[in-house]
């Protein structure tokens, strides 16, 4: 057995990608973040590497993933707060004030396949995503609690040639260059696209940055996609195009499967519900989904 803020500076760490935001949610000196991480590491024979910016664990995590199944059921226990994590548009919009019990990540990760990843090495305990990209029905760990429904659509700057008309088609998107974020961020988002003929011009971006999404389709152009929750933190320089895509987009809580129904998770859910249903008064199209 090691200790909860031994445990807990290693799974920050990979979390949070750096000492100083480990310190700012846990407590810790970064003497402590270190101490500890070195700690925890020998403990399990473990080295850390980055990987395209991401801290990850080299070396047989077998008797990690024993401890931390134990420290995650302390956390729903209620002995330390739970871990949850967000999209860069539901952080903000959704998850400030912070709900109680609970502490919030960076809200800057693009993509699902590492906030799913943290989630099934119960290093986060909940992450609210970005619909459609959920996990599969038949995930043997992962599932979802989707709280609303929401249309894509495209969005350029105000000055883009596009703005200008009355009526825009796939055809008119498609003589633009489109954003797209790396292969595999989004999978069933990057093969709709790709259907149409779009998603045809890569930003390198592991983790969100605003001045290469928006920044991008503001000051190029570049036709990029948005949402009624992502174009309200998106500096209100870009505009909607007349034009949808043929899926949407919404929010789920991404769980695994032993604490989907924790009395915690649920009164998570009440609470964001509350705060989704404040913010459809201003954006009609954001649709509700009852459980």
């Amino acid at each position: 057995m090691i200790d909860q803020d031994a445990l807990a500076a290693l799974d920050g760490l990979q979390w949070l990608r750096t000492g100083e935001e480990v310190e700012q949610r846990f407590g810790f000196s970064a003497s402590t973040v270190s101490r500890q991480t070195h700690r925890c590491l020998q403990r399990f024979g473990l080295r850390l590497e980055r990987q395209q910016g991401e801290w990850c664990l080299i070396g047989d995590t077998t008797l990690l993933e024993m401890e931390r199944r134990v420290h995650q059921s302390a956390r729903w226990l209620g002995h330390r707060p739970l871990r949850l994590e967000a999209t860069y548009w539901s952080g903000p919009l959704l998850c400030t004030p912070l709900p109680p019990r609970w502490s919030l990540g960076l809200s800057s990760i693009v993509g699902v396949p590492r906030n799913f990843q943290l989630v099934r090495e119960r290093i986060v305990d909940v992450f609210l995503t970005g619909l459609p990209d959920l996990p599969a029905p038949d995930d043997a760990d992962l599932t979802a609690l989707v709280l609303s429904s929401m249309p894509v659509f495209f969005v350029a700057a105000a000055n883009h040639p596009l703005t200008r008309q009355a009526s825009v088609s796939v055809a008119d998107i498609a003589r633009f260059p489109t954003l797209a974020l790396p292969a595999g961020s989004y999978p069933q988002v990057e093969a709709a696209l790709k259907q149409l003929g779009l998603w045809n011009h890569p930003v390198r971006m592991m983790r969100y940055r605003r001045e290469l999404w928006e920044g991008r389709a503001e000051e190029e152009l570049t036709v990029g996609y948005g949402t009624p929750l992502s174009l309200e933190v998106s500096g209100g320089t870009l505009v909607r195009l007349p034009l949808e895509l043929p899926f949407r987009s919404g929010e789920g809580l991404v769980v695994r499967r032993e604490f989907a129904e924790h009395p915690e998770l649920l009164a998570l859910r009440t609470l964001l519900l509350g705060r989704l249903t404040r913010l459809s008064k201003r954006h009609p199209e954001l649709t509700l989904v009852p459980r």
